[in-house]
Order: C-alpha cells, then structure tokens, then sequence
C-alpha cells in the first residue's frame, strides 16, 4: 500500500512519519447533536452509561470516542444526541460559517454529515438544499437527517454538474466524489490512487462540479472545496484553472489545528501562488482523515 503513496514523498513534510501514521488505526470522532442535548448533559450521561470520551480542544462540540463498544450501537445515538464523523470532516462545514438566513447547497451531501452540520450551525434556520445522485446515499442521508431533528433540509437528486440554475445560494459546500487517499488507514480499503489514472478522471468530474457550483453562488458568496484525497489533480489543479481565470480568488482559513499550505507547484506544473492559502491535513499532523480544504469568494 505504502507505494501508492511515493509520489508524495517530496511534498508531504515528514514522510516516513506519515508512512508510520498510516499503520495506526484512526480514531473514531463524533459530534454532539446540539438540538438534541446540551454538552455537559451528554458527557453526564455518557459517562454514567461507562463510556469513554476525550474532548476536542478546538470544537466544543467534538469528542473522540475511547470506548472499546461501536458508537453507532448505543441509546444515545439512536436518539439523535449525536453523528459519529471524522473530525477533519466537520472542518468544512465550519470554515464556510453559515449564518441563519443563508440559502445554502452542499451540492454532494449524502451521506449527510456536513450537511446535517451546516443545519446544527444555523440552528435549523437556514435553507439548506442537499443535493446528491445516488438514491441509496440520498436514503442514509434523509435517515440521520430525520434521527438528528433537522428540519431545514431538502433533499435533491441531480447531477450536480447539472444542478438547476433557478436560484443562486450565498455559500456552497462542494465536497465531490474523490480517490479518498486520505480515509486509508491500517485497516481500511486500498488508496483508488493505485491507478494513476483515477485521478485524472475525477478531476474532469471535480471540474465540472467546480464550474456549476460558482455559477450557482451570488456574487460575493463563499464556496468550501474540500476533498479526502492527497492528489494534487483533484485539488490544487482544479481551483487553479477557476482562480487563473478570476472567477474566484482563494480566501485565507483560521482553523486552531496543524496543516501544511496548499502547493503552488507539482510535477512541474504551477499553480496560482494564492493556492498555498488552502489546507493539507495529514493524519501524522493531526491524527484523522487526510484532507484538502480550500475557501474560495466569487467576485462580487
């Protein structure tokens, strides 16, 4: 597996301690359902039902869990106090700051985690459209939306290169279909990466999805790129075609955890300088998924 990985030798700080992370197993996070419990009530709970827990200094509302029984087995999950998801997976939803009011679009939201965030942080009072074009991802997603209480969701099924253009949206989430590199752990299934040229033909789909989304943003919006994927074809190469072109310009991100800047180079190829704004998370650096997050504002 480790070979899949060698092309990033030069560009991953570290590498033989990202080689080492990888044989670790990856810690399970969750995030408290804040219309279902207060925090203090559910680590109360949680703790008398002998379960453990660490809080994520950072994000109030995460906590890894620590307890040898599966998250997804107890009372209080099925309650809706709270979604299991990995904690570089609630980044996005946090860097796009939804405000109540927003009309929003997670163009790729099933299976629901950062779409069902996006509705916890605009405390149900926001219009969010989760669109996604599988119809048993759509299922799972309508399936925690309902377990979690979220009432300001609708559920689409478009293609999302397609999405209609009968409304535009103050911020967008585009969270597409990827070779998710970075959920590979001792444990887990083989990087897609194996094959080079996976990545070239998400990239053409990325792409896609990328124009329809800003197409669909107002001016002056802010649009989330984010991918679980180290391949810079699938990230830095796809926001420098839109930002050489000047329809949106890279937006700096506050995030209170370690990440390395976004490339300005690969494989001889350049990229718009303002590309070393956006974020690499590695699991050596911080211990959960491997991701790439990029903030973009469309001219307004």
């Amino acid at each position: 597996m480790v070979q899949a990985f060698e092309r990033y030798r030069e560009i991953i700080p570290d590498f033989p301690a990202f080689l080492k992370a990888l044989e670790i197993r990856q810690p399970t996070h969750l995030r408290i359902n804040s219309f279902r419990v207060k925090r203090e009530e559910f680590q109360h709970a949680m703790a008398e039902r002998g379960y453990r827990l660490a809080s994520v200094e950072g994000i109030p509302d995460a906590f890894r869990w620590e307890s040898t029984s599966g998250p997804g087995s107890t009372l209080e999950y099925f309650r809706g106090c709270y979604h299991v998801q990995g904690l570089t997976s609630m980044f996005p939803a946090l860097i796009l700051d939804p405000q109540p009011g927003d009309r929003l679009l997670d163009m790729c939201a099933a299976p629901g985690g950062k779409a069902t965030h996006l509705a916890q942080l605009t405390q149900n009072r926001a219009l969010i459209v989760a669109n996604d074009v599988t119809h048993h991802r759509i299922g799972i997603l309508r399936s925690h939306s309902d377990r979690l209480g979220i009432t300001s969701i609708v559920v689409t099924r478009y293609q999302g290169q397609s999405f209609p253009m009968r409304m535009q949206f103050d911020r967008i989430l585009l969270d597409p279909p990827c070779s998710a590199e970075g959920t590979y752990r001792t444990g887990k299934r083989p990087p897609l990466t194996e094959d080079p040229q996976v990545s070239y033909r998400l990239q053409r789909l990325q792409q896609m999805l990328l124009n329809r989304a800003l197409e669909l943003l107002r001016p002056g919006g802010t649009l989330v790129y984010s991918t679980c994927t180290y391949a810079p074809e699938e990230n830095e190469a796809v926001l420098h075609q839109v930002v050489e072109a000047g329809q949106a310009e890279i937006v700096p991100i506050d995030v209170p955890f370690p990440y390395a800047p976004g490339l300005e180079v690969w494989d001889g190829h350049g990229f718009h300088p303002s590309l070393k704004q956006a974020a690499r998370f590695y699991p050596h650096l911080l211990d959960s998924w491997g991701f790439f997050i990029a903030c973009l504002r469309k001219p307004g």
